[in-house]
């Protein structure tokens, strides 16, 4: 649990996001050269992880990359509501 009392924020499914898959500045593809150059800018960034991932692996900032189409029990979004009390 974190500190604001959410749970299990990381690990569970890579979580979708709005962001186009593109090169960090100051990213070298060095030994990753086909795999990420040939789709930056032609896909959305996955964040996070999934209950597959290495655990090494698993953190707020390692992103992946699925089309925009792709359905996959590895990947899912969060869903969130504002109580009427606030």
């Amino acid at each position: 649990d974190s500190a604001f009392g959410c749970r299990q924020m990381l690990g569970n499914i890579w979580e979708w996001t709005n962001s186009t898959f593109e090169p960090y500045p100051g990213f070298i593809s060095d030994a990753y050269k086909e795999y990420s150059e040939p789709v930056f800018y032609t896909r959305k960034v996955l964040k996070g992880g999934a209950w597959a991932t290495r655990s090494r692996m698993i953190n707020n900032s390692h992103r992946n990359f699925f089309t925009h189409e792709r359905r996959d029990i590895l990947a899912g979004f969060r869903t969130c509501a504002i109580p009427d009390w606030i």
